[in-house]
């Protein structure tokens, strides 16, 4: 389901040729809105649009380009500049996600996010647009800034499936983010790579996140933001992006904190990114499958096949995994090697994890789609089908008989592999160079995604998004799930604000050390460092 309509009949004739005569003779704006912070009307440099108010009173501005349409010759190329428009856009409305598969129960056990607004799938490339929120009134103090990258594996999702009112509520401007997905953000392949100046090819969803950034920095004061309060943050694949713009040479000043929500790349446990060499393989056994293996044509040939066809053969199998790669100039080299050589922007950043993230892909990989739940046996032998020679020391340290059924004790393995632990890596190694506060969302009757009658979901991958953008008419919450909502949005806005998530009203969060290895638990229960 999309966020709410806010679209609006577009009849004001005469204030539309009033701003198409003052664009044409006033200087582009970058620092403050033509008609102060709270008009619904605000330049940017490539033209003026209009949003809507919001179902909180604050200002919504939905669908605005921030880079060219990646489509045609520029499929697989950088992102470039948007056009410039005349007259007043409207922008009251989401822009078509980037293409993508139909969102229902995702092979790749991407979560179904929040917003939910793309069941249908999507194959339009022009999709390079974002959405920016505003509180109910500004001030004449510049506001801090939240740019939100999407989960879904770096195969689904889009910035309009969160509705980031409840956080600029708080006194935020919250900005969230399309970007390519799949083959089309991902795919690396000599033949690209020697077009390219960089003899590269690959991370192009990695350089519209850095486009947006850069938007961001040229046009965010006409909103009522302040350019040098950016925090960055994402969940999942999202989260693992943001991690891999930390070590990116070409975010430098792009952003000021971070936040990583269950998703890491400079962990061990984590997906650390193919190198080029790997990726441009992949690329061949890609190309090959939609008919482009003569690599004397296959760059021109992949620009021919239609975007159903790649986005098809990019959501089966092992291609279905797609993320960013080493090599190019936007990551040159992995994210460990990056912290170890401190070529990172070490800034503040808020991250953790759920506390039963692996739930969610059990219900679905094991109950929904493999014929489960787990027996005793079965569960053993998956265990040692994934773990090989360790399988024995995990089944010693995760027995059935210390879990409710073998579906959670499978849960637990691969929550703790692939989440937790990876976070608490994280918080242990980003702390050596800046403020970390970490946490763990524990509800465990946090509103279901999926059904889920073997594997109660509890506190499952993406179950927090709700409580930081809380659509009540897809997903409700309960009076103290809303007074949860309202303290994490608390934290997560002064932290934008600050760098420090403290502050009246809400219970004190220690600063994260490996020494003490304090982390805030999040709960309707309780708030508070464990």
């Amino acid at each position: 389901m999309s966020s709410p309509s806010l679209r609006h009949p577009l009849a004001w004739a005469m204030a539309a040729i009033a701003a198409l005569l003052l664009s044409l003779t006033a200087p582009p704006a970058t620092a403050r809105a033509d008609a102060g912070h709270d008009s619904l009307v605000v330049r940017t440099d490539r033209g003026l649009v209009r949003g809507a108010v919001g179902r909180d009173g604050g200002r919504v501005f939905q669908g605005v380009p921030f880079a060219a349409p990646p489509t045609g010759e520029l499929r697989w190329r950088p992102p470039r500049p948007a056009a410039r428009w005349h007259g007043v856009r409207d922008a009251t409305a989401p822009a078509h996600p980037c293409p993508q598969l139909p969102l229902t129960l995702l092979p790749d056990g991407g979560p179904v996010l929040p917003g939910e607004s793309n069941r249908t799938g999507s194959t339009t490339e022009d999709c390079l647009y974002l959405n920016v929120w505003t509180p109910a009134r500004t001030t004449a103090r510049p506001l801090p800034v939240l740019v939100w990258l999407h989960g879904g594996g770096n195969a689904y999702g889009a910035g309009s499936d969160y509705d980031g009112a409840a956080l600029a509520a708080k006194g935020l401007i919250v900005v969230t983010v399309n970007y390519r997905l799949g083959a089309l953000g991902f795919l690396s392949h000599p033949a690209l790579s020697a077009e390219s100046t960089d003899h590269a090819s690959g991370d192009y969803g990695l350089m519209d996140q850095q486009a947006a950034l850069r938007w961001v920095q040229r046009n965010i004061g006409a909103f009522g933001g302040d350019r040098d309060r950016v925090t960055l943050g994402g969940q999942s694949a999202g989260s693992a992006d943001t991690c891999a713009h930390i070590a990116s040479p070409t975010a430098k000043g792009l952003f000021h904190r971070a936040i990583q929500q269950s998703g890491s790349c400079a962990s061990p446990g984590a997906l650390t990114p193919l190198t080029l060499d790997a990726a441009e393989h992949k690329g061949d056994d890609f190309a090959a499958a939609v008919g482009c293996a003569d690599p004397t044509t296959a760059a021109a040939c992949l620009r021919t096949v239609p975007v159903t066809e790649l986005i098809r053969t990019a959501g089966t199998g092992a291609a279905s995994l797609w993320g960013p790669n080493t090599g190019p100039r936007i990551l040159p080299r992995p994210p460990q090697t990056a912290w170890a050589e401190e070529r990172v922007h070490a800034v503040p950043t808020l991250s953790g994890n759920t506390h039963d993230e692996y739930r969610y892909f059990t219900a679905l990989y094991v109950d929904l789609l493999g014929g489960g739940p787990l027996t005793p046996a079965s569960y053993a032998a998956l265990i040692r089908l994934q773990h090989g020679e360790r399988a024995a020391a995990v089944l010693d340290t995760y027995p059935t008989s210390a879990y409710a059924s073998p579906n959670l004790a499978y849960s637990a393995v691969g929550t703790d592999q692939r989440f937790a632990c990876p976070a608490r890596s994280d918080s242990r190694l980003y702390s050596t160079r800046a403020p970390v506060y970490a946490y763990e969302f524990a509800d465990p009757q946090a509103p279901p995604f999926i059904p889920a009658p073997h594997t109660p979901q509890g506190a499952f991958h993406a179950s927090e998004l709700g409580y930081l953008f809380p659509m009540d008419a897809v997903r409700p919450l309960t009076p103290a799930q809303r007074r949860l909502s309202a303290t994490m949005t608390a934290y997560w806005a002064r932290f934008a604000a600050t760098g420090d998530p403290n502050g009246l009203g809400t219970p004190s969060w220690p600063r994260y050390t490996p020494g003490a290895d304090r982390i805030q638990h999040l709960a309707p229960d309780r708030v508070g460092p464990t």
